[in-house]
């Protein structure tokens, strides 16, 4: 009763202003019917979804009030393990290989990459320990042979495209690196450090305002992180100074 209380009112005024403007033309007057009943429109659905929106918390109260119990709490997200596709003896060996690399402790870690191998030759994960190794040690052509290895094991292993582009990056190869990285997004948008790597390929091609928006999404992805907010800005002012050069040429 009260929404047609409110339209009957609404309805009302409507014809009152449109009474008290006679003179205006047969266009003009259609118009304003128009843009009125727009109004009308917008108004009631907004009046609706407010007392849709109030109905329904009052019902979730009443529930929870006497029973609780009924009222299910979405889950938290759990993140995957890494590996956790793998089998476990595989898994643990690459995550102490991955321990071991971030305290630099490549031999160690090179042991633990060729033990997986020994025990499955088609692990693509081992191989990207294997150029990750040869990264760190400048061994440029040794971590390509790597990621075409890991690549020829699993074609959707987007590590091993990340590296791979990482790698063509350090060696200025930068039509490569794009390529590369951009195929690791592409099967993995959730990491931030692989946008930033975008970020910073855009930046050596001179592609400032793609540069922006890769280091902007890598923001977006890690909040915590303020470099990529500094580096998103730096990239915006190249842009700009870039964008003033070339109307002066």
């Amino acid at each position: 009763m009260l929404e047609i209380s409110i339209i009957i009112c609404l309805a009302i005024a409507l014809f009152l202003v449109l009474r008290h403007y006679p003179e205006a033309t047969e266009r003009k007057r259609i118009k304003k019917i128009q843009f009125n009943f727009i109004k009308i429109g917008v108004f009631f659905k907004k009046y609706l979804s407010q007392k849709k929106e109030r109905i329904m918390h009052e019902i979730k109260q009443e529930i929870i009030a006497k029973k609780p119990e009924l009222i299910i709490e979405p889950e938290p997200e759990v993140e995957e393990e890494p590996y956790a596709e793998l089998k476990p003896e595989i898994a643990n060996l690459l995550l102490e290989a991955d321990e071991l690399l971030k305290d630099n402790d490549l031999r160690e870690a090179e042991q633990r990459a060729i033990d997986v191998i020994c025990k499955d030759k088609h692990c693509g994960h081992a191989y990207v320990v294997i150029a990750r190794i040869a990264l760190s040690r400048g061994e440029f052509d040794d971590a390509k042979e790597a990621l075409k290895a890991a690549i020829k094991c699993d074609a959707d292993l987007a590590e091993a495209y990340l590296y791979l582009g990482k790698v063509c990056l350090r060696q200025e190869n930068y039509q490569e690196a794009l390529e590369n990285t951009l195929g690791a997004i592409s099967l993995d948008r959730s990491n931030a450090g692989w946008y930033a790597q975008l970020g910073e390929i855009y930046i050596e091609i001179r592609q400032f305002a793609k540069a922006a928006k890769a280091y902007k999404k890598a923001s977006a992805i890690d909040i915590t992180n303020r470099d990529y907010k500094d580096l998103a800005s730096e990239a915006e002012d190249k842009q700009r100074a870039h964008a003033s050069v070339s109307r002066m040429k």
